[in-house]
Protein backbone atom coordinates (compact mmCIF):
# COMPACT_ATOMS: atom_id res chain seq x y z
CA UNK A 1 0.00 0.00 0.00
CA UNK A 2 1.40 3.25 -0.73
CA UNK A 3 1.82 6.01 1.90
CA UNK A 4 0.12 9.09 1.07
CA UNK A 5 2.15 12.13 0.28
CA UNK A 6 0.88 15.44 0.93
CA UNK A 7 1.69 18.23 -2.11
CA UNK A 8 4.65 20.77 -0.44
CA UNK A 9 3.12 23.91 -0.46
CA UNK A 10 5.94 26.82 0.04
CA UNK A 11 4.94 29.24 2.74
CA UNK A 12 3.10 32.17 1.06
CA UNK A 13 1.55 30.22 -1.45
CA UNK A 14 -2.25 31.08 -2.20
CA UNK A 15 -4.69 28.14 -0.93
CA UNK A 16 -8.00 27.75 -0.39
CA UNK A 17 -9.52 26.41 3.43
CA UNK A 18 -11.91 25.02 4.53
CA UNK A 19 -13.79 23.88 7.62
CA UNK A 20 -15.89 20.74 5.78
CA UNK A 21 -13.58 18.12 5.63
CA UNK A 22 -16.10 16.20 3.98
CA UNK A 23 -16.87 18.09 0.78
CA UNK A 24 -14.70 20.67 0.54
CA UNK A 25 -17.86 23.65 0.89
CA UNK A 26 -17.51 27.15 0.96
CA UNK A 27 -13.92 27.39 0.77
CA UNK A 28 -12.21 30.65 1.48
CA UNK A 29 -8.76 32.07 0.60
CA UNK A 30 -5.58 31.03 2.66
CA UNK A 31 -1.99 31.60 3.11
CA UNK A 32 0.42 29.07 3.93
CA UNK A 33 2.57 30.60 6.68
CA UNK A 34 4.75 27.09 8.02
CA UNK A 35 4.87 23.72 7.09
CA UNK A 36 3.85 21.59 10.09
CA UNK A 37 5.71 18.33 9.48
CA UNK A 38 4.90 15.56 6.77
CA UNK A 39 1.53 16.30 6.16
CA UNK A 40 0.25 19.31 8.18
CA UNK A 41 0.29 22.91 7.12
CA UNK A 42 -0.19 26.15 9.19
CA UNK A 43 -2.32 28.19 7.63
CA UNK A 44 -3.70 31.92 7.68
CA UNK A 45 -7.48 32.05 6.12
CA UNK A 46 -9.85 35.57 5.32
CA UNK A 47 -13.22 33.93 6.30
CA UNK A 48 -16.44 35.96 7.06
CA UNK A 49 -15.67 36.33 10.44
CA UNK A 50 -11.87 37.84 9.41
CA UNK A 51 -8.56 36.27 9.86
CA UNK A 52 -7.81 32.89 11.07
CA UNK A 53 -5.04 31.21 12.06
CA UNK A 54 -5.17 27.44 11.74
CA UNK A 55 -2.45 24.87 13.04
CA UNK A 56 -1.85 21.43 11.93
CA UNK A 57 -4.06 21.53 9.05
CA UNK A 58 -3.97 18.58 6.55
CA UNK A 59 -4.74 18.80 2.85
CA UNK A 60 -8.02 17.80 1.71
CA UNK A 61 -7.30 14.58 -0.26
CA UNK A 62 -5.21 13.00 3.18
CA UNK A 63 -7.17 9.55 3.53
CA UNK A 64 -5.53 10.20 7.56
CA UNK A 65 -7.86 13.37 8.16
CA UNK A 66 -11.21 11.16 8.41
CA UNK A 67 -9.47 8.92 10.69
CA UNK A 68 -9.33 11.34 13.48
CA UNK A 69 -12.37 13.10 14.27
CA UNK A 70 -10.41 16.09 15.89
CA UNK A 71 -8.50 16.86 12.92
CA UNK A 72 -12.17 17.79 11.98
CA UNK A 73 -12.19 21.24 13.58
CA UNK A 74 -8.77 22.11 12.39
CA UNK A 75 -10.24 22.08 8.65
CA UNK A 76 -8.35 21.01 5.60
CA UNK A 77 -6.84 22.92 2.84
CA UNK A 78 -6.36 22.63 -1.23
CA UNK A 79 -4.60 24.81 -3.81
CA UNK A 80 -5.72 27.73 -5.57
CA UNK A 81 -6.34 27.95 -9.05
CA UNK A 82 -3.83 31.01 -9.21
CA UNK A 83 -1.60 29.06 -6.85
CA UNK A 84 -1.69 25.77 -9.39
CA UNK A 85 -1.58 27.86 -13.19
CA UNK A 86 1.98 29.57 -11.31
CA UNK A 87 3.24 25.89 -10.72
CA UNK A 88 2.23 24.92 -14.54
CA UNK A 89 4.27 27.75 -15.81
CA UNK A 90 7.19 27.65 -13.66
CA UNK A 91 7.24 23.86 -14.55
CA UNK A 92 6.59 24.96 -18.08
CA UNK A 93 9.09 27.55 -17.95
CA UNK A 94 11.77 25.21 -16.93
CA UNK A 95 11.04 22.30 -19.05
CA UNK A 96 12.46 25.20 -21.69
CA UNK A 97 16.08 24.68 -23.05
CA UNK A 98 17.48 27.69 -22.39
CA UNK A 99 18.17 30.34 -25.28
CA UNK A 100 15.22 28.81 -27.16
Amino acid sequence: MTQYQMPRPQPGDLILFSTDIHHFTNPCVGWVTDERGECTVNVLAFTASGFVQKSSVHHKDDPALLENPGWADLGCWDYAPLTTLIQKLAAHADAKPAGK
